[in-house]
């Protein structure tokens, strides 16, 4: 496209000169990296950039390295990253963090769709196997490690995730794709674009998955067979010159086992649907967007019924965002990105919230990258948040404490801050500072419920938790290995951990009801890092091996942290991880082999004869993947693969054992 070729153009005048990439409301991405031979990216700043020069510690999974590793689900492609930590309590359950801090529902990872928000604001979880996208239609997994609050708003405090599609106007996906083995896995998937070159494009896509449950575990209450599907539409339009309209829905459901912050497992079943619409145009003030989109997210528990109350926990979650942005230079050495945000987010269920419980947010942010020189830039973002937190509906009163349901307004600015230097064309040197800032989800700010003689309870007065973190990263071209090699390092500093109603500990009214309730807890500091290499040869030869670092220490005392392990940080985050794996790709033919070794951790379980909860030591195990995949023809590939290779069963965590796994598939492209 001649568009596309003039961007090229331009992006490639800013490199060798040190400008800023050329703004447009959409690139042709194959063009881009066919030409620096990196992927681009617009997750760190909102501007388009190539991976080596965001100011950010960015890691980027491509659509070539999904491929490799043969998985069937999001958390598995991401198991073999340097800093991720994957834990899996089942099939269709597991939770991935950054850096550490680790745990079941973990809210501290913002988990986005091209952009679209797919976390769940109300138990701050993100349920992987809701997201509707096929991992055929994925062309890249934009990982940026550490706080991001001051581009994506609340809650990024551990890092953000951004699944990047294929453009449905420019890249033509056809194809499906199934998998059987062991736990009677069955796993399927299908696109097809349809295309008017130059004007249109749809994407259509579905997938869904189902098998039996991992076996061994003795408390609670653990579904034999869970099974997910979704399904997505993804159009892209030009209604004129410089003018772009995109359009998206997607529905999709969950039937699994959760493991919760109570200790246990609990059977969830989630529904979800989505809408989004979003305008661009290129004019003579900037790039002009205007996004909207809304969530809906059905959740089911049986919790309740299991415990006795006769009634299951259930609401209904909206969410509505509309964003505007523009994005312009002034001058050639300085570029300007100014947004607003505003974001209405509910939750509504008589039983469980007394009603219906939200916030508005209104946010405004500004962001200023500044080519100070041909090798230095300096980017700087801000962004202050304004949110307001009330009740509809009828009063929860808390026996001598009085009631829950308070109005509450929390005013946040956040920042992020880079300075990337390129001495060399091999060596790129990042020194960056961020604040970000984790707000209370919907269930720690009203969840309301009497089982018994236990009340669990939200707090409208929780404080939000505020991250600083301060890192140093060293990117080096080996050209002569064919490699890069990269060095991190970070300290990081929390306040007010917040603890969920069902993971704070309890206390003793004196009506003598036990109540759970949500607080805040001291903070946790944190220092780390990674170190990496990867590369390739030209005769098919591909290797990579990291080391991460992760050591937290947790400030609040050991005694209260015994009642609320959940907020535990310093025990849950393996301090030390490897992973090292390689491949060979001869003719029709790819082998790989992915290892990864992390130190024990200790999790926590529902001691279900006591009430209490349980400390689990988990130990330090080793896990490594075989993947084997050989090209039929130019329409079918056949592949095989082994998790788990080296060990019938590994402890992940508290929960059920991950048993191994054998997986056959075939998949048609065209």
């Amino acid at each position: 496209m001649k568009k596309s070729f003039g961007l090229a153009i331009l992006l490639a005048c800013g490199a060798t000169s040190g400008a800023s990439p050329a703004l447009a409301q959409s690139f042709d991405r194959n063009a881009l990296e066919d030409m620096f031979g990196e992927p681009v990216t617009t997750s760190a700043t909102g501007q388009p950039q190539r991976a080596r020069e965001v100011p950010a510690d960015m890691e980027i999974v491509t659509a070539e390295q999904i491929r490799r590793t043969g998985a069937d689900t999001l958390p598995d492609v991401l198991r073999f990253v340097a800093g991720i930590d994957v834990r899996q309590y089942g099939l269709q359950d597991a939770s991935v963090g950054i850096r550490g801090y680790d745990t079941a529902l973990n809210p501290r990872v913002l988990v986005l769709l091209d952009g679209r928000q797919v976390y769940q604001d109300d138990y701050g979880l993100t349920v992987w196997s809701l997201i509707p996208v096929a991992l055929s239609s994925i062309r890249q997994i934009e990982i940026i490690k550490g706080p991001s609050a001051a581009l994506y708003g609340f809650n990024a405090v551990s890092g953000v995730i951004n699944i990047v599609t294929y453009d449905p106007l420019t890249d033509k996906v056809n194809g499906g794709r199934v998998m059987g083995g062991t736990q009677n896995q069955t796993y399927g998937e299908a696109v097809a674009t349809a295309q008017v070159p130059g004007v249109a494009g749809v994407r259509l896509s579905a997938e869904g998955f189902r098998s039996t449950e991992f076996t061994g575990y003795g408390q609670g209450d653990t579904r034999e067979q869970p099974h997910s599907g979704t399904a997505a539409v993804d159009g892209r339009f030009l209604l004129g010159h410089g003018i772009e309209w995109d359009l998206f829905g997607s529905i999709g459901s969950v039937d699994s086992n959760y493991y919760i912050d109570t200790g246990t497992y609990t059977p969830i079943a989630f529904k979800a649907n989505s809408l989004r619409s979003a305008l661009s145009a290129d004019t003579p003030i900037g790039v002009l967007k205007l996004d909207y989109y809304r969530n809906e997210n059905r959740t089911s528990e049986d919790r309740a019924a299991e415990q006795g109350s006769g009634e299951n926990d259930h609401w209904r979650e909206d969410l509505n965002v509309v964003q505007a942005s523009d994005l312009f230079k002034l001058g050639t050495n300085n570029t300007f990105r100014i947004a607003g945000e505003y974001r209405d987010n509910s939750v509504a269920s008589l039983q469980t919230f007394s009603g219906r419980l939200g916030y508005t947010i209104v946010a405004g942010s500004l962001m200023w990258a500044w080519q100070i020189l041909p090798q230095l830039s300096l980017t700087n973002v801000i962004r202050v948040d304004d949110l307001s937190l009330s009740h509809d509906g009828g009063q929860f009163y808390i026996p001598t404490l009085g009631p829950l349901y308070l109005d509450a307004r929390i005013i946040e600015p956040n920042f992020n801050s880079g300075l990337v230097y390129k001495p060399t064309p091999y060596d790129t040197v990042r020194v960056t500072a961020a604040r970000a800032t984790q707000i209370p989800v919907l269930v720690d700010f009203g969840f309301a419920r009497t089982y018994g003689d236990a009340i669990v309870a939200g707090n409208t007065g929780l404080r939000p938790s505020e991250v600083q973190n301060y890192e140093v990263d060293y990117d080096r071209k080996l050209a002569v290995l064919d490699s890069t090699l990269r060095l991190a390092a970070f300290a990081q500093r929390m306040d007010a951990t917040i603890g969920s109603p069902f993971g704070s500990g309890e206390t003793l009214l004196p009506t003598y009801q036990a109540l759970l309730r949500a607080t805040n807890f001291s903070g946790s500091n944190e220092a780390g890092g990674e170190i990496g290499i990867t590369g390739s040869s030209p005769n098919g030869l591909r290797w990579n091996l990291s080391y991460a670092l992760a050591a937290v220490r947790d400030s609040t005392p050991e005694d209260v942290l015994s009642q609320a392990a959940t907020v535990s940080f310093q025990r849950q985050t393996p301090t030390n991880s490897v992973i090292a794996g390689a491949g060979y790709t001869w003719r029709r033919l790819d082998l790989d082999v992915q290892a990864r070794w992390q130190s024990h951790i200790e999790d926590f379980a529902l001691d279900t004869s006591t009430g209490a909860t349980a400390v689990i030591v988990v130990p330090d195990y080793v896990t490594v993947n075989l993947h084997a995949a050989y090209r039929i023809n130019r329409l079918f590939t056949a592949s095989v693969l082994a998790e788990q290779v080296n060990k019938q069963q590994i402890a992940e965590t508290a929960g059920l054992a991950v048993d191994r796994q054998f997986l056959a598939g075939l998949e048609l492209r065209f």
